[in-house]
């Protein structure tokens, strides 16, 4: 596969991530004001939580190559927001959606002494202060991902701007209900990764030859 074909897959694949995660976002179990207690647990959070799952893989799969692509216009601080926001996400919400999808109906009706009283799922004091590192880790990774993206030459300055808007939103303190926190989550964010995400898949041409590919050198 060569560069421009794998540049427009991972765009495609950002596009893709954007819709999933609001989804979840909208669709996440909250009674009240928690998100991850038995209450909250028990209820039909299934579709939700596959839908942030998935979204959350997909923005894993496709956001190095157009790290890559981006990359020599963003400078160190876009290395740095890149590897704080990819250990985030794959550190905090990847772990946390699992446990969640696949075993939280189960923690909540039969170990539900288990869960933590800090929404943080699990009770045990590693993986609450895991997820609040990482949580952190991921906040800064898009801010910074943000100014990154405002600096950068030839890119839209309005698509940095969303990603600042995504970093700082989850401080505010509204009321923690359904459908309003997802979206106060993650929709700036999404926003952000479809943004790149359509230019990076727009930067190629669906015919493009790229110089010096042998299989295709030569093709009419």
């Amino acid at each position: 596969m060569n560069t421009h074909t794998l540049r427009r897959l991972s765009g495609l694949t950002l596009i893709l991530a954007g819709p999933l995660c609001i989804l979840g976002g909208v669709l996440h179990p909250v009674v009240d004001g928690h998100a991850h207690d038995v209450h909250a647990l028990t209820t039909d959070h299934a579709v939700g939580s596959l839908a942030l799952l998935a979204g959350e893989v997909l923005l894993l799969l496709g956001l190095p190559a157009v790290y890559g692509w981006l990359a020599p216009r963003l400078g160190v601080t876009g290395l740095v927001w890149f590897v704080l926001y990819v250990l985030g996400n794959m550190l905090n919400a990847v772990p946390h959606l699992v446990i969640m999808w696949f075993a939280g109906d189960h923690l909540a009706e039969n170990h539900p002494d288990a869960l933590s009283e800090n929404d943080v799922i699990l009770a045990a004091p590693a993986f609450e202060a895991e997820q609040i590192v990482t949580g952190i880790m991921f906040l800064v990774g898009l801010l910074l991902f943000g100014i990154a993206l405002t600096r950068a030459a030839g890119l839209p300055r309005w698509i940095g701007a969303v990603a600042i808007v995504g970093a700082i939103l989850p401080f505010v303190p509204l009321p923690v209900v359904e459908v309003v926190t997802g979206i106060q989550i993650e929709t700036a964010r999404a926003v952000a990764v479809m943004a790149l995400g359509y230019l990076a898949w727009k930067s190629v041409a669906p015919r493009t030859v790229p110089t010096g590919d042998p299989v295709s050198a030569g093709r009419p």
